[in-house]
């Protein structure tokens, strides 16, 4: 499925790296080598990545079963591994552990994933009378010793280290009807069920419980929680956030009715080998919150109290939002950022008072960004979260958020000295050009030479206040806090003098050329490295061709949306249109190991972006390049084996997506079977269309094996705009009015479900009232830009000028979106800027192709350095992948239709 992987540009990360000494990587798999040594029996010892595996040779081992973690701290992990594994080598006993201390703290970080964090032992007994004796031993073996709870799990007994959850063990994994290929569990009666890592215990209720004594788990139900009382004093009224750290809450003080904030740090998580853990960082901020006290920039303490084996700090509720929000409020209702001069200046006013005030009370804040400051609605501006604020030279935790934290910060260590308060000038003047501009000055990393932080951010800011003669302005200030030596850094009086001299300032007129605009040629060294970069990574021999992002490597490997087909259709378009003799013999070997990987994994789905429709269409275009009828027949053979009734109607999984595909495929050939495919796939969508108050919509069935089962989507990607999308090319191809009058209405549908604001359009991700907020939903997959394509190709059909005021509206929010979002097709600005150039070309008005290039510029701004080669990154803006939809390729995409011309890629 889709998913929405927005940056959150406020997200803090605690460090706690540089855990031991060089050689202390090989430490624990020593350590349990020595062990199995002194066994009798054969052992089969493998590290995987992450994990070092030691299995019993000649032992049975289950698909799935009851599984026992074993839980520690860096501190403690050799001796819990010592322990334990002698008891495990002694029963013959499969596990694995984390390989190394570094991978230790990983799982009992603040930030590990709730369903997986303390999970440093894994267990695979060979049956349930195992289990039992394993665990006692387990527990006797490790008593006392620190480690965290699992939250997936059910304790042993109380305060032990051991733990135990239903799962899989060695099932063979699979294609699901989502496209991820993943090892599932199978009710008694065979049924295919996801193995859910939940932050609480979950088991399936077939699976009861193997400790028969212990008293039956109540079902968790949503919606029926009773209130919770913290510290005696303090009634929750909902979770802000949840994280492995411990929980955020809102709630009431019942001593005094005052609004709480409650923040929660669990015992032995985020544990490093200096003793300390989240209740430590908890305690810390209490303390930092005390010694601003009287200032009026922080929020007042309430209490400090332990529970169970967590510290909790009560602090007072600051009404309002973060700057972060502010900004993202701003930037969807009027696409600037402030509202003018005076608005700007009284910002950069407010911002330098808060770090200003923390180093007159001798607080280096360490971490200060544009989540870390909420604004009232009174606009105070309040510093939040000081969990890495400390005095200089202090030793403590250090806190980075990427693009706000100084050269000399993200070098230091995860723990030790605070630095200085030439860091936070740093921050300060990163989060004013957030703050000027919604765009987080945040970069991918170049390998191996990176440039100079200051001078991407020059780029940046010359680029954005090309275009806002307010914000050129700021940029000497901006330019002087972001400089990457420490002491040449502007100081915070020489910030306010220059800030006063704005006070009478006039911005000037935007010049009528922009002195920074990207050019073609800026474009063309992006396009032109960015093929080479899919060329020389490229790997015939591996399981995947490119490698792919951590989810993109449980999909299926012929794909479009993460696979080898997207990067092939790539590869074809740009040697049709620049032919290239590397990039010819890459066709040709992405066609070759596309076609050999066909029946891997067997089973295929009918969808366009992660099924075999896909990759049947990019391996026919493809041999159209190669001049192969013999590629060109397999491919239309597999397009014409995958089914047309299937479930899901959407276009990435469904049919929607194989009823685009043979419509294509139509044109292209003009065979009266992919005709009869259009129509088969048509009469289908035309039966499962759903009506009621809000419109048609086309759900996915509540009982079929998926995880967006039961949702009524907008989108384009699982939705009415991507169904819509089909049924008017069905009806173009074969003139039936049913076909256009059911995708008319749907139009209508999207058109009712629109949210409109300062004449931008956006839509939920779904028809449930709060399924997304409006302003975040202007991508491809859900939102404004997939609903767009649609409706904008529905307005030329018709004639309609609703349909067409709608589709300009889509645009309005598309490019306000310019600034903030990610770079890649699915949901970020190539996918966005596609849409334009399809209005462009539709409506007949350069304005929309002025406006995919503003889109480009921002995504050339983003690009990285691999060796000698300019690149785009991925949607995370770190990792440089191919991936058509998240990924690079889908990039090049773009740029190749801007250069060359043509049509959307993936529409008939």
């Amino acid at each position: 499925m889709v998913r929405d992987l927005g940056s959150d540009v406020g997200s803090l990360a605690i460090r706690r790296r540089s855990l031991g000494r060089p050689e202390d990587g090989a430490l624990l798999t020593d350590l349990a080598r020595a062990e199995v040594a002194r066994d009798a029996g054969t052992w089969e010892i493998r590290s995987e990545g992450f994990w070092c595996y030691l299995l019993p040779a000649d032992e049975p081992r289950r698909d799935q079963g009851w599984k026992l973690h074993v839980s520690a701290t860096p501190l403690s992990a050799p001796l819990v591994l010592a322990r334990a594994a002698h008891a495990l080598v002694r029963h013959r006993c499969a596990f694995k552990f984390a390989a190394t201390l570094d991978r230790v703290a990983e799982l009992v970080s603040t930030r590990a994933p709730r369903g997986s964090g303390g999970k440093f032992i894994t267990v695979y007994p060979r049956d349930d009378e195992q289990l039992r004796a394993v665990a006692e031993d387990l527990h006797q073996a490790t008593v006392g010793l620190p480690g965290p709870g699992v939250l997936s799990d059910r304790r042993y007994l109380p305060g032990s280290l051991v733990s135990y959850r239903y799962g899989v063990f060695w099932a063979k994994a699979a294609l699901t009807n989502d496209g991820t290929i993943e090892s599932r569990l199978r009710a008694p009666d065979g049924t295919p069920l996801a193995d859910e890592r939940n932050a609480w215990f979950s088991p399936p209720p077939w699976a009861g419980d193997p400790f028969p004594e212990r008293a039956a788990t109540p079902p968790r139900t949503r919606g029926t929680a009773k209130p919770v009382l913290l510290g005696d004093r303090f009634v929750i009224r909902e979770a802000i956030q949840h994280a492995n750290k411990g929980g955020v809450y809102r709630g009431v003080d019942t001593t005094t009715g005052q609004e709480v904030v409650v923040k929660q740090g669990r015992r032995h998580v985020g544990a490093g080998l200096d003793g300390t853990d989240a209740r430590d960082v908890v305690r810390h901020e209490a303390a930092m919150l005390e010694r601003f006290a009287g200032t009026g920039v922080t929020p007042a303490v309430v209490a400090l109290f332990e529970q169970q084996d967590s510290a909790l700090l009560a602090q007072e509720s600051v009404p309002g939002a973060s700057l972060r929000q502010v900004i993202v409020d701003r930037l969807a209702a009027t696409g600037r950022a402030h509202d003018g001069l005076a608005d700007a200046l009284a910002t950069a006013r407010a911002l330098v008072d808060l770090v200003a005030t923390a180093h007159r009370v001798g607080v280096t804040l360490g971490d200060f960004n544009p989540n870390n400051v909420m604004v009232t609605p009174q606009r105070r501006f309040v510093l939040i979260d000081l969990e890495v604020a400390a005095a200089p030279g202090t030793r403590w935790i250090t806190g980075v958020t990427a693009g706000y934290a100084a050269p000399e910060l993200v070098a230091a260590p995860g723990v030790g000295p605070t630095p200085g308060f030439a860091v936070d000038l740093f921050a300060l003047g990163a989060t004013l050009v957030y703050a000027l501009t919604g765009t987080a000055p945040s970069y991918g990393e170049d390998y191996p030479t990176p440039r100079p932080v200051q001078d991407r951010n020059a780029a940046l800011v010359r680029l954005l206040g090309d275009e806002d003669p307010v914000l050129a302005l700021f940029e000497p200030v901006l330019l002087g806090l972001t400089r990457d030596a420490a002491d040449q850094r502007w100081t915070l009086d020489r910030v306010v003098d220059f800030l006063d001299t704005l006070d009478d300032a006039t911005p000037a007129p935007p010049p009528p050329a922009r002195r920074d605009r990207r050019t073609a040629a800026d474009r063309a060294r992006v396009l032109e490295d960015g093929l080479t970069f899919l060329v020389r990574t490229m790997n015939p021999t591996a399981e995947r061709l490119w490698r792919s992002s951590k989810y993109g490597e449980t999909n299926e490997p012929c794909s479009i949306q993460h696979g080898s087909a997207g990067v092939l259709a790539v590869l074809a378009d740009a040697q049709r249109h620049r032919p290239r003799p590397d990039l010819l013999d890459a066709v040709l070997a992405t066609a070759d190991w596309t076609a050999d990987h066909l029946d891997r994994p067997s089973s295929a789905l009918p969808g366009l972006y992660f099924g075999r429709s896909g990759t049947a269409w990019a391996l026919h275009d493809a041999a159209g390049v190669l001049a192969d009828p013999a590629l060109a027949a397999r491919a239309a053979d597999l397009a014409c084996a995958l089914p047309t009734d299937w479930p899901n109607p959407d276009v990435c999984h469904g049919i929607a997506g194989a009823g685009l595909a043979a419509a294509h495929l139509w044109r292209a050939t003009g065979e009266p079977r992919f005709l009869d495919r259009v129509r088969a796939v048509a009469d289908q969508l035309l039966k499962a269309a759903v009506r009621h108050e809000d419109g048609v919509f086309w759900p996915i069935p509540a009982d079929f094996d998926s995880g967006l089962a039961g949702v009524e989507h907008y989108g384009f990607a699982h939705g009415v705009a991507g169904v819509g999308a089909f049924l008017l090319a069905a009806a173009d191809a074969t003139g039936d009015a049913e076909c256009l009058a059911v995708a008319e209405e749907a139009g209508h549908t999207l058109a009712a479900g629109a949210t409109l604001a300062g004449g931008a359009a956006t839509w939920r991700t779904d028809r449930r009232p709060n399924s997304g907020p409006p302003e975040a939903m202007r991508y491809w997959c859900n939102g404004s830009s997939g609903v767009g394509t649609f409706v904008a190709r529905l307005a030329v059909a018709t004639g309609r000028q609703e349909f067409r005021d709608l589709a300009e509206q889509a645009a309005v929010a598309v490019h306000r979106g310019r600034r903030s979002d990610p770079v890649a097709v699915c949901h970020g600005l190539a996918g966005n800027a596609e849409y334009l150039l399809d209005l462009a070309d539709l409506f007949g008005e350069p304005r929309f192709r002025d406006w995919a290039e503003d889109l480009t510029d921002q995504i050339v701004a983003r690009t990285v350095l691999r060796g000698d080669l300019m690149v785009v990154p991925d949607e995370s803006g770190i990792d440089v992948v191919a991936d058509y939809s998240t990924g690079l390729s889908g990039v090049l995409a773009l740029l190749l239709r801007l250069e060359h011309g043509g049509r959307r890629r993936w529409l008939p």
